[in-house]
């Protein structure tokens, strides 16, 4: 089934989870599986890349980039455009974060980064604002509201939207209805509906990417790991990155390096493979 090995970027409404979503998505597409990348909590819209199929083991690879929300943060005191523009210059940067209660992960303090936090509007005689964030994944917006409040007085996040993951933004996302519709056509002949929304999951891998040989890549997607003389070519890395490896324009799978860019070796392994994801071809046994 072409729709088994794919990603597909749905806008996700408000008052459902993201594990229901993927369930959604599942059952829609009759897929053996399905898994989300970034969980929404269940009020936050915005997209959500859910992963069908063999795709869902690359999740992890996915699922940490870069995020970019809309939010409304409302003041308890009002404030003026010049306090709010000093609040947000003083959250950007690395801050440290404790999850808060109600999230699934250990309430230990990590470091995130604010990349940037935007103010975009403000409303009701100074006690709302409309902003834009862009944030390293794992960032919880709703305690950086929360932060905020506390170095102003009071503030707490109203209403939340994410418009980007990495550089795939909302403009590729997709209904539930829009996916209920396109399984209609797909199932009546008609692909170009669902094709139009299926992503290769390398798309969302923003690794540096590697290119080897199409001599050798049958025997990569027989579980050999690819060797120097495969190498077509590769940027700049040290050994231990992680890559993307691509194959003639192909989406073959992650790899680790196994050499850095001034290894001068003629010979010996390259690229340890982690995880193959371009399926072999099926063998024609007549």
């Amino acid at each position: 089934m072409m729709i088994d090995d794919k990603v597909i970027i749905i806008d996700k409404p408000p008052g459902i989870t993201s594990h229901e979503i993927s369930t959604y998505v599942k059952k829609i597409t009759g897929a053996s599986r399905a898994g989300h990348a970034g969980t929404l909590d269940p009020e936050v819209s915005g997209v959500l890349p859910v992963a069908i199929g063999r795709a869902t083991k690359l999740l992890r690879y996915i699922a940490g980039k870069d995020k970019t929300y809309v939010g409304i943060i409302k003041f308890r005191n009002p404030q003026g455009e010049g306090q709010v523009r000093g609040l947000f210059a003083r959250f950007t940067g690395e801050l440290v974060q404790t999850p808060p209660k109600m999230s699934a992960v250990r309430k230990a303090p990590r470091k995130r980064t604010v990349h940037s936090l935007r103010l975009l509007e403000r409303g009701g005689n100074g006690r709302f604002a409309l902003f834009e964030a862009k944030v390293d994944a794992g960032t919880y917006i709703r305690t950086l509201c929360d932060d905020m409040g506390k170095a102003c007085g009071g503030a707490r996040m109203e209403e939340l939207r994410r418009i980007a993951v990495g550089r795939i933004g909302e403009k590729a996302s997709h209904t539930m209805y829009d996916l209920i519709d396109a399984m209609w056509l797909y199932r009546n002949g008609k692909r170009e509906a669902l094709e139009g929304m299926l992503l290769d999951p390398g798309e969302l891998i923003d690794l540096p990417r590697a290119r080897i040989k199409e001599s050798a890549l049958q025997s990569v997607l027989n579980g050999a790991q690819v060797m120097m003389p495969a190498l077509e070519s590769v940027p700049p890395v040290s050994k231990g990155d992680a890559v993307a490896v691509y194959c003639a324009g192909r989406f073959v799978g992650i790899g680790i390096m196994q050499a850095g860019e001034s290894d001068t070796r003629a010979r010996g392994p390259a690229i340890k493979m982690e995880r193959v994801h371009l399926a072999r071809p099926v063998q024609d046994k007549g």
